[in-house]
C-alpha cells in the first residue's frame, strides 16, 4: 500500500524568494491591490488600513527587522529542506491553489488531482520587475521546468476519494497551454531539487468563490486522502505537503496562531470552525494547511515556525507559516 510517512506545510509567498532590499517594491503594488481585507472580513482600502493602524507597524518595517525575518524564513526552509532528505519519500503529494494559471472562469472546480506522468510549470512573464524576477526564477516559472508525475497512484488516490464519498476533478494533462503554477514550482525548488522524486498536484480551489470547499470539508478531504493512499496497492512511501498561505494580503496574526495552535492540539473541531469569512484573497490558503492537517490527523507536530511580515504602514504582507509532522 501507499503510506503517507510525513506531512509539512510552508508559506509560498514571494517574500521568500526576493530578498529585503527588493520588499519595498511589493509595498508599493500593494496599494492597488483590491482585495485588501480587514480582520473581520471586510475589503478595505489600503489608506484607510494605514489611517487605522496609525504608526503600528513602523518597527516592523525597519530594514532591521526585515532582514531578520528573512534570516528566520530561510532557517525554516533549510530545516524543512533537511526534514524531505531526511524522510526521501517516494513521492510528495502537494495540496496547493491554482490561480488562474490552469484553470479559467469558465470551468474552475472545488478540487482536482493531475494524474499526468509528466508535467511543466506555466511562465511568469512580468520581468521588468526585480522582484518578480525573483519571484519567478523561486517558483520554476522563469523558463518552462517539466517534472514527473505518478499516474498509477494519482488513478488510485482518486477512485479512493470517489469511494470516500469525495468527487474530486480528474485531469490526465493540464489544458493547452498552460503549464502548474507558484504553489508547486515553489516547493519543487526549495525541497526536491536537484533531482525531484514524482509529484502529484492536488488543486484546492481556495480563491474563488462560489465553490470554495469549507473548513470542514478540507480537513474531511484529508482524511479521505491518507484512506485512499493506505488503499492503493502501489507501494510507495508518501509526504504530503500544504503549500501556501498563512495569512495574506493583509497579515491578520490572531488568525494564523489559531491554527497553528489548533494544529499542534490536534484541535480538528476548532481547524473545522474556522470562520470561512477569514479565508479570502491569500489567507484562503489556510484551507490547504486545513486539509493536510486531516490527512496527518493524529500525528504529533513535530515543529512549527511562524514570522508575521509586515511590508507597509497599511499591514499588507504575509504571516508565513512552516511546520512539520513527526
Amino acid at each position: 500500500m501507499a503510506e503517507i510517512v510525513f506531512g509539512a506545510a510552508t508559506s509560498h509567498s514571494p517574500l521568500l524568494a526576493a530578498p529585503p532590499n527588493l520588499w519595498a517594491e511589493r509595498a508599493g503594488q500593494d496599494r492597488a491591490n483590491p482585495e485588501l481585507y480587514d480582520h473581520s472580513g471586510v475589503i478595505r482600502s489600503f489608506d484607510d488600513l494605514a489611517a487605522a493602524a496609525g504608526d503600528r507597524f513602523a518597527q516592523a518595517r525597519t530594514p532591521g527587522a526585515w532582514e531578520e525575518n528573512w534570516r528566520r524564513c530561510e532557517a525554516a526552509l533549510a530545516r524543512l529542506r533537511e526534514d524531505f532528505r531526511r524522510v526521501a519519500p517516494d513521492v510528495v503529494l502537494i495540496v496547493g491553489d491554482d490561480q488562474r494559471e490552469l484553470f479559467t472562469e469558465t470551468n474552475q472546480p472545488a478540487m482536482a488531482i493531475s494524474a499526468a506522468a509528466s508535467m511543466t510549470t506555466g511562465l511568469l512573464d512580468d520581468h521588468d520587475s526585480e522582484f518578480l524576477k525573483e519571484a519567478a526564477h523561486s517558483y520554476l516559472m522563469d523558463a518552462e521546468f517539466t517534472f514527473a508525475g505518478h499516474a498509477a497512484l494519482a488513478e488510485d488516490l482518486v477512485r479512493g476519494l470517489m469511494r470516500e464519498g469525495i468527487d474530486v476533478g480528474w485531469m490526465a494533462d493540464a489544458p493547452p497551454g498552460t503549464g502548474f503554477g507558484h504553489a508547486y514550482g515553489f516547493p519543487i525548488h526549495q525541497f526536491l531539487q536537484p533531482e525531484p522524486v514524482p509529484v502529484i498536484p492536488f488543486m484546492l480551489n481556495t480563491y474563488y468563490p462560489p465553490n470554495q470547499p469549507s473548513p470542514r470539508r478540507c480537513f474531511q478531504l484529508g482524511r479521505a486522502l491518507r484512506a485512499a493512499a493506505a488503499a492503493s496497492p502501489v507501494e510507495a512511501r508518501v509526504a504530503v505537503l500544504a503549500s501556501g498561505g498563512l495569512s495574506h494580503f493583509v497579515v491578520n496574526e490572531e488568525l494564523d496562531r489559531q491554527v497553528l495552535d489548533a494544529i499542534a492540539s490536534k484541535d480538528s473541531e476548532a481547524l473545522c470552525d474556522i470562520p470561512e469569512a477569514l479565508l479570502n484573497s491569500g489567507s484562503s490558503e489556510i484551507r490547504n494547511w486545513i486539509t493536510v492537517a486531516g490527512a496527518m490527523e493524529g500525528r504529533p507536530v513535530d515543529w512549527s515556525e511562524y514570522v508575521p511580515i509586515v511590508r507597509s504602514a497599511a499591514g499588507t504582507g504575509c504571516g508565513m507559516g512552516f511546520l512539520s509532522w513527526r
